[in-house]
């Protein structure tokens, strides 16, 4: 698995700065909307909107971004409470989450496009196609998706020993961790949007029995190594969504798209 994205930065601020410099370098532009940050930008009229998981930002897309941004036109929110969206204190609510997705989208003139996400923002996804259904023509869900399923560590943690188990089970189990990556999680263990999101709204939202609702052309990406959300978690979202397809990336877990960029950007062309 590629892990030189840790392994190359020495703080989780350089991480991030540098992550985000990928999609200013790709030629996307970013754009403030209320207080929701977003990056938009690239070449084509087929639109392709990513939205990243909890604790992640935009950034998180920067691996897989320059490629596509030659074909496709993009659209990478911070979703609210991350990166730089707002509210920076407080629950982080997922109607919110989702009302935002649509805000930045109707300002963009969004008719149709594929909607993508990861994780958590594999949900937000879920959720706006199941409240615009006319606007998503593919819905793409990277290792997420809001079912009523045991994951595969805990979200919080609040010691090393967990912190540790929880980013080999996102990174993958040969991952090479450096120590700022166990410090800043442990940083953030009180008030990190993952935090923001337990004590919210998130079990009101839950999918199970409203996915075979969706009609629009799904794909189902999942790492092989994947210890976030299990195979199994796949697998029913795969028998849920009727004439989904489902996609497992080998030396890539709970982050393909930057674990396993060059597969999830042939992914996203070939089904957008």
């Amino acid at each position: 698995m590629k892990d030189e994205y840790l392994s190359e930065v020495t703080s989780q601020a350089e991480y991030v700065a540098r992550a985000r410099a990928r999609l200013a370098k790709a030629g996307l532009t970013r754009v403030d909307l209320g207080g929701t940050v977003y990056w938009t930008g690239g070449t084509g009229t087929e639109t392709i909107c990513l939205l990243h998981g909890a604790n992640d930002h935009a950034g998180s897309w920067g691996w897989v971004a320059p490629a596509l941004a030659k074909s496709r036109r993009l659209i990478i929110p911070d979703l609210p409470g991350h990166g730089e969206s707002e509210p920076h204190t407080g629950p982080i609510y997922m109607q919110f989450m989702v009302d935002r997705v649509s805000a930045i989208l109707d300002a963009e003139s969004v008719s149709r496009m594929t909607l993508a996400g990861n994780s958590m923002g594999a949900w937000v996804a879920i959720l706006h196609t199941l409240a615009h259904p006319e606007q998503v023509s593919r819905l793409i869900l990277e290792s997420g998706g809001g079912l009523a399923m045991p994951l595969g560590v805990p979200l919080v943690t609040s010691n090393r020993d967990e912190a540790a188990r929880m980013l080999r089970a996102a990174h993958g189990p040969r991952a090479q961790l450096p120590e700022w990556t166990i410090d800043a999680l442990i940083t953030r263990s009180t008030d990190s949007p993952m935090v923001r999101l337990v004590t919210s709204d998130l079990i009101s939202h839950l999918v199970d029995n409203r996915l075979s609702e969706i009609k629009t052309p799904t794909t189902i990406i999942w790492g092989a190594d994947d210890g976030v959300v299990p195979r199994n978690y796949a697998e029913r979202l795969h028998d849920l969504i009727t004439g989904s397809e489902l996609v497992v990336i080998a030396d890539a877990a709970h982050i393909p798209h930057i674990q396993q960029p060059e597969r999830i950007v042939e992914c996203l062309l070939s089904t957008s």
